[in-house]
C-alpha cells in the first residue's frame, strides 16, 4: 500500500528514519506479508539498527521460508555487518537453492567466504602447533 511505497521512496532518497517509520506502519497494517518485513529490514540496516534488521528478515523468512530476498539480505547482514561468515555462508547457500539459475555475485561471495574459512582454519592449526 501507500505506506510501503512511501517507505521505499524515502529509503531510496536516503531518508532512513522516514523510511523506517513508513515501513513499520506498512508492516503493522499487513503483518503477514514477508516482503514488507524484508523491506523494513533493509531500512533498519541502512539506519544502522542491525538487531532490528535481523529480526525483520527472520520474521520475513518465518512467514515465507522460500522468500529468497529475505534470505539473501539476512546473509548480507551477517556477512558485512555482524561479521558472522559461517552464518552468512549458510544463508547464501540457502539463497542459491531458492534462486533458479543461480546468482553469479552470490557464487563469488560463497567462494570468498569458503576461502576465508579455510585460511582461518589453517591459521588456527598453525597456532596450535
Amino acid at each position: 500500500g501507500p505506506h510501503a511505497n512511501l517507505g521505499l521512496i524515502h529509503r531510496q532518497a536516503g531518508k532512513t528514519a522516514e523510511a523506517v517509520a513508513e515501513l513499520e506502519t506498512a508492516v503493522a497494517l499487513s503483518p503477514q506479508r514477508a516482503e514488507l518485513h524484508s523491506q523494513l529490514g533493509l531500512a533498519y540496516r541502512m539506519h544502522g539498527e542491525f538487531a532490528k534488521a535481523r529480526a525483520a528478515y527472520e520474521k520475513a523468512i518465518a512467514l515465507d521460508a522460500a522468500y529468497a530476498p529475505a534470505v539473501l539480505n539476512l546473509g548480507i547482514l551477517h556477512d558485512l555487518y555482524l561479521w558472522d561468515g559461517e552464518r552468512a555462508l549458510e544463508l547464501y547457500e540457502r539463497y542459491m537453492q531458492l534462486t533458479p539459475g543461480g546468482d553469479e555475485q552470490v557464487k563469488r561471495w560463497i567462494g570468498d567466504l569458503r576461502n576465508r574459512s579455510q585460511k582461518k582454519a589453517t591459521a588456527q592449526r598453525k597456532e596450535q602447533g
